[in-house]
């Protein structure tokens, strides 16, 4: 949180808030990568600036950053995931969606392919390493259901951010909570094949990343010229994902190397195709499927979260 907020401050220094044209400021859920591939596209690409805007984007500490801070007034957009954005708002935080990047989930449990684990059931006894509790223990009791497990039937443990290294030295037999985009890719390249298990054949589809506002900045002009750009950026990308990686390997060079080139093609075809549109059937879904788990006690109407 820290580290995010020198940041800001750094930011405000150079652009005072006093100016017409005020940048926004959008954080996102993590260190920059192909999943946000539409936002530095119109960053690099000039969309924003064609719409009049400039946009400040900088990567978060931590997941939780970026929408404490668009609820605190500190930041004007973040990115985050829906399931959160659900939770959040209902602690009470005035968060509203605008906007989808990702809208597919990509969450997914991955056990070698070494491992003897073919099967949900085989995960038996097995040790299971997560990060998130909402994203983790969810999904992965939801998956462990299907085969007529629990979690008493299996040993979890939070790793933190070394999944793929726990996997690896083999301090777990499975992980969850890594995106299918981005960690399969990884350990194959370190010569470890891997068995993906998708989180949405247990659960309902939902939207795994989204862009937020704080609801009372709903109105402001600029927000309306940051989703047009958005929109035209994701059209070009998605017609020219080559150029596209271009723009984004040249916004942040240490990403341009073969690895994060095959992420990139890996992440194209779950890319939100209309960043603007919105499936309300889908969002109640979710809110079912967390309410009859007690995650949620209520069920909010479309209003709270979108618009």
């Amino acid at each position: 949180m820290n580290k995010t907020l020198t940041v800001i401050i750094f930011l405000l220094f150079f652009f005072p808030i006093g100016v017409c044209a005020k940048p926004l400021l959008l954080v996102l859920d993590w260190l920059i990568n192909p999943d946000h591939a539409a936002v530095i596209v119109a960053e690099q690409g000039g969309f924003f600036a064609r719409e009049g805007i400039q946009v400040n984007i900088i990567s978060a500490s931590d997941p939780d950053d970026g929408p404490k801070l668009v609820a605190a007034g500190h930041a004007d957009l973040a990115i985050t995931y829906q399931p959160q954005l659900i939770l959040q708002i209902i602690k009470g935080l005035p968060l509203i969606r605008i906007a989808t990047l990702i809208d597919h989930p990509l969450n997914c449990l991955l056990v070698r392919n070494d491992s003897g684990i073919h099967h949900i059931a085989d995960l038996r006894g097995k040790r299971i390493g997560y990060t998130s509790h909402l994203d983790g223990t969810m999904a992965l009791e939801a998956l462990l259901q299907q085969a007529g497990l629990t979690l008493h039937d299996v040993q979890t443990i939070n790793v933190q951010y070394n999944l793929t290294q726990a996997l690896l030295t083999k301090r777990v037999d499975a992980i969850i909570n890594v995106m299918r985009n981005v960690e399969p890719v990884q350990l194959q390249f370190t010569g470890q094949s891997v068995k993906i298990f998708p989180v949405e054949t247990a659960m309902p589809f939902y939207d795994e990343l989204v862009i937020i506002t704080n609801r009372h900045q709903i109105k402001d002009p600029r927000l309306v010229k940051f989703l047009t750009a958005l929109r035209k950026a994701n059209d070009y990308l998605l017609q020219h994902p080559e150029k596209g990686w271009e723009l984004f390997s040249k916004y942040n060079p240490t990403l341009s190397n073969e690895l994060n080139h095959n992420i990139w093609q890996n992440t194209l075809p779950y890319l939100a195709r209309a960043p603007c549109s919105f499936d309300k059937t889908r969002y109640k879904a979710l809110m079912h499927f967390l309410r009859a788990r007690h995650v949620i006690n209520e069920m909010l109407p479309s209003e709270r979260y979108t618009t």
